[in-house]
């Protein structure tokens, strides 16, 4: 009698429930459409280059990748589409200059030039997903089903977009409605779309439906994924199974010509999260120690109504004016089982162990408004103004449930409650101005500068209750009434000169800037390193940075470039200013450290022989301290500079793309790497890090797809054909290992 492996049922699970549906939804699909028929997916057709897509982030009009000073990237549609299962934070991590800080498959944070958390700004539509109150935005919350493209900005973007954006911006731009053409048409266009992969067993789909009554336009999209532990090359990673569906309504009603009323309603719901990176047995926890972490819920949702308008006869070309309301809630648990030589409060009593779950329970909801106009694009120049103004409000408490296991079964429970951050208002308040000035047929000036002012204000409430580190502890303590008012200022220069058609040299000058968030100011209680108190005191961290830029082109290939240096001050930090009882300290948050980061980014395509293509990314940076002070506070030791943590090291891309000649077949090997670092900070007391270096590694990927008729598309390939074991730089766990995934997408 003869076994198939259980390694092979796991692998062909996702594959045969992908064919399943390619199976019935052959059966379902409408017959093949003309060539001449509407497709609702996106045009497959690749731009003449890179170089000419048009681009709305870092500059908050539409301008040509080439036009601007700034160092940008971006992901179009059609890669999200070759690219399944895929959340976005591993396609931001193929682009020069972008990395992630990655403790799971979803729990991924983008790193921008070696900054990440709340100095990366991330957007949706423009609206920021950072608050007043966060350690960084999840791209993840929002599905690649619902994106059109993805937009990078690596440097600071704070004029355009205020605090948080020091290190850059990413912009993620949802499917829009297109305006009306016939006014008492009704149509209706829509679009489905099916994957899997082996190496988690991932599956998921979507559906979209566009329908249209005369001057009305709506785009309705649904989906789910799930996905189940993933395998690296030595074997099975606990913890990180995750599972989530969301959808979206959009609107769009043209009053006229020239105006346009949109609204739209944004929903996610992710649920039991793992996150393996921060778990027993990934992280590196004492014997007799274990501790499993993942959100047990992770809902947002997003509403907006804008109302856009043009003026053909006007020095202003256009204007907009957006109200949007954006909800977080979530729920990061915590599972955590002691030995007797652990316990947090008070000597062994007989128990065999302690346990302690703590639900952190988190709500955000913020109310925000968007006015900007846009001037007509003249010979002399072109300018853009606006009012950026948005309320965050906060909610929400950890809860300690704590109980002791005996020899005869487990003890009573104890339940505590805990606010780390008090309730308040936290409000800010920008107006912007962008414009480019034309000297000369060569020469483009873009200037721009923004103030911002941020009104805080917190309410009473209970912070740590009495006896919370057992009895005779201490007091209660309880988070006073405080109000917070500050201001910053940024500004930008950049010079575009063209000396022909093909190439592109630039310079530009910014500055960003991050405000402390209500983290930062308000915080008491309980981090990794100990407990952790905010100071009211902070003032913004700022950067200067310098970035060289070359673009150029002709028939056969597209190059950008850019080499960066970047200088920062009043780095927020936590700092040791005492003891609770001996092993566990306190911290305070101070600003402590100067920064400078510098390396270079590049990007190029090129038309090999008909059919075939080339794309190639190149990045590295290298980052230090540069504040004596700093130095000895962190780490206790005398030195000039030391290494920043959190600056990846060289990594790169190399991909061949053949289409046939109608472009009904495409193959596309590829190999993505990275090159060993020894920059790694000195060791700070108290406080688990990563230390150990990553190795090099070198990674194949290979895809392939066919495009059956006009509507519809096949996907198949292969991740990690090596089976390669490797860790992204800053990542606290191992890549996935060899994985087959496959898509099929069909319109109507």
């Amino acid at each position: 009698m003869h076994l198939v492996p259980r390694c092979f049922v796991r692998r062909a699970r996702a594959f045969v429930t992908v064919a399943a549906a390619l199976a019935l939804a052959a059966t379902l699909a409408p017959a093949a459409r003309s060539a001449t028929k509407t497709s609702a997916l996106a045009d497959t057709t690749r731009p003449a280059t890179f170089l000419h897509e048009i681009v709305v982030t870092g500059a908050r009009y539409p301008r040509a990748f080439y036009q601007s000073p700034q160092a940008l990237s971006f992901i179009n549609s059609l890669t999200l589409r070759e690219q399944p299962p895929v959340v976005i934070g591993d396609l931001l991590a193929k682009l020069p200059g972008v990395d992630n800080s990655k403790d799971s498959p979803w729990e991924q944070r983008p790193v921008l030039r070696g900054l990440a958390g709340q100095r990366v700004l991330v957007l949706v539509d423009g609206v920021p997903m950072n608050s007043a109150r966060g350690n960084g935005p999840h791209p993840s919350l929002v599905d690649p089903s619902q994106i059109d493209h993805v937009e990078v900005v690596r440097g600071p973007s704070s004029v355009a977009y205020g605090s948080d954006a020091l290190g850059g911006a990413i912009n993620i731009i949802t499917r829009g409605i297109r305006p009306a053409t016939t006014p008492n048409a009704m149509t209706l266009n829509g679009s489905m779309s099916l994957s899997g992969g082996t190496g988690d067993n991932q599956y998921g789909g979507s559906v979209d439906l566009q329908p249209r009554i005369g001057k009305l336009g709506l785009d309705v999209n649904g989906g789910g994924r799930h996905a189940d532990d993933f395998r690296a090359p030595d074997g099975k990673v606990p913890h990180s199974a995750f599972a989530d569906w969301d959808g979206s309504v959009l609107a769009r009603y043209d009053l006229d010509e020239l105006t346009a009323i949109k609204a739209g309603w944004q929903a996610y719901r992710g649920n039991h999260i793992g996150i393996p990176g921060l778990s027993s047995p990934i992280a590196a926890y004492p014997p007799g120690w274990n501790d499993v972490f993942n959100f047990k819920n992770y809902d947002r949702d997003l509403a907006s109504l804008s109302v856009d308008r043009q003026y053909p006869k006007s020095w202003i070309a256009s204007s907009m004016v957006k109200v949007y309301w954006q909800g977080e809630r979530r729920n990061f648990f915590d599972s955590q089982d002691l030995a007797p030589a652990y316990y947090q409060f008070g000597p062994p009593d007989g128990s065999t162990s302690q346990h302690n779950d703590f639900d952190r329970y988190f709500n955000l909801k913020t109310w925000g408004l968007q006015v900007q106009a846009t001037s007509v694009k003249t010979k002399d120049y072109r300018f853009t103004m606006g009012l950026d103004a948005a309320r965050d409000v906060t909610g929400g408490n950890n809860v300690t449930t704590t109980w002791e296991v005996f020899p005869t079964g487990p003890g009573p429970r104890s339940v505590s409650y805990l606010q780390s951050v008090p309730n308040g208002h936290f409000d800010n308040y920008g107006v912007y101005f962008e414009n480019e000035w034309y000297f000369l047929p060569q020469w483009t000036l873009s200037t721009g500068a923004r103030w911002t002012q941020y009104a805080y204000k917190t309410f009473s409430g209970l912070s740590i209750p009495a006896n919370y580190f057992g009895p005779g502890s201490g007091p209660e303590q309880d988070f006073a009434p405080t109000s917070v008012n500050n201001g910053a200022a940024s500004g930008s220069a950049g010079l575009v000169y063209s000396p022909t058609s093909d190439l592109h040299l630039s310079f530009n000058v910014a500055n960003g800037y991050r405000q402390p968030n209500a983290q930062d100011l308000f915080f008491n209680g309980f981090a990794s390193v100990g407990l952790v108190e905010g100071n009211t005191k902070l003032k913004a961290e700022k950067s200067v940075s310098y970035d060289l830029g070359l673009r150029y082109e002709n028939d056969r290939e597209a190059l950008s470039g850019n080499l960066f240096w970047s200088n920062y001050t009043d780095l927020i930090d936590a700092e040791a200013v005492g003891q609770l009882f001996p092993g566990f300290g306190i911290y305070q948050y101070q600003n402590i450290s100067k920064a400078r980061i510098w390396g270079g980014e590049a990007e190029g395509e090129w038309r090999l022989v008909r059919g075939v293509s080339a794309h190639a990314t190149f990045a590295g940076a290298v980052g230090d301290i540069t504040s004596a002070d700093a130095i000895k506070t962190l780490f206790g030791i005398t030195a000039s500079d030391v290494p920043l943590g959190g600056v990846p090291p060289v990594k790169g891309s190399f991909g061949l793309r053949w289409d046939n000649a109608d472009r009904k077949y495409w193959v596309e090997p590829s190999m993505r790497c990275s090159w060993r670092t020894n920059r790694l900070p000195p060791p700070t007391g108290n406080v688990e890090q990563l230390i150990d270096f990553k190795k090099e590694w070198l990674v194949v990927d290979a895809m392939a797809g066919m495009r059956i008729d006009y509507v519809h598309r096949i996907t198949l390939g292969v991740r990690n054909v090596g089976d390669r074991r490797y860790r992204e730089a800053l990542a606290s766990l191992p890549s996935p290992g060899r994985s087959f995934v496959a898509s099929f997408s069909a319109s109507f």
